[in-house]
């Protein structure tokens, strides 16, 4: 998908920087939120000095943030789970992939990692949906905002798409940074899910869940960039 400068589909890892770049500072998720969307897009100046670079953020994951932004108490926290629940299993999916076809040992052991810190959050959020409103995860979806569910199955299409591309690429070296390139922006995008429940979320919980998932994918983020800086 290409980039448009200046529209939300401008808004891809240099935005993201932005809200981990004021969550280090910190300042409160929400006001990291708003600086991201008001961030310009400078996507083409990217840090890394490698040829491979990361895949665009999805503007949908944007376009949820701001869905999240302007919803409070239970629905925001049931939204919340309802996307985040399917969007760990996705990166599941994808580290999966990884372990049967990757051969850098690395990124092999992130794959390890993700599989187990977003399985653990899964089993989380999928209790807390129980215990805390009596819901299943599907059920979760069901009760979001309609905006929130069209931004759901928007973002399933994508991490869909996304995973039948890596399907297709064969296993080795050549999978490895294929796994990279589109992990980081799968990170980028969880981050911007959890930076409202990290602040608002009524259940402290949640908000520590919250704010685990994003120090986590921030600093796999990271190690994934400074593995393609040195590729080429």
């Amino acid at each position: 998908m290409q980039t448009i400068p200046g529209s939300r589909r401008g808004r891809t890892a240099a935005a993201s920087a932005v809200v981990l770049a004021a969550l280090l500072a910190g300042v409160p998720a929400a006001t990291a939120s708003a600086q991201v969307l008001m961030a310009p897009a400078t996507a083409e100046t990217a840090a890394s000095q490698s040829d491979v670079q990361p895949e665009p953020t999805s503007p949908t994951a944007y376009e949820f943030g701001e869905t999240l932004a302007g919803l409070e108490g239970e629905e925001l926290e049931v939204t919340f789970m309802a996307a985040i629940i399917p969007h760990h299993r996705a990166a599941i999916e994808m580290a999966q992939l990884e372990l049967e076809r990757g051969e850098d040992p690395d990124i092999r052991t992130h794959a390890e990692n993700i599989i187990a810190s977003q399985q653990h959050q899964i089993d989380q959020f999928t209790r807390w949906l129980d215990e805390w409103y009596g819901l299943t995860p599907e059920e979760a979806r069901e009760q979001a905002p309609r905006e929130a569910r069209a931004e759901m199955r928007e973002m399933d299409r994508e991490t869909k798409r996304t995973i039948r591309e890596l399907r297709r690429v064969e296993a080795g070296d050549d999978f490895d940074e294929a796994f990279v390139v589109r992990m980081i922006p799968h990170h980028q995008a969880g981050i911007i899910e959890f930076l409202e429940p990290q602040s608002r979320a009524p259940h402290a919980e949640l908000r520590v869940a919250a704010t685990t998932g994003i120090v986590t994918q921030e600093a796999e983020a990271a190690d994934f960039r400074t593995w393609l800086s040195g590729r080429h």
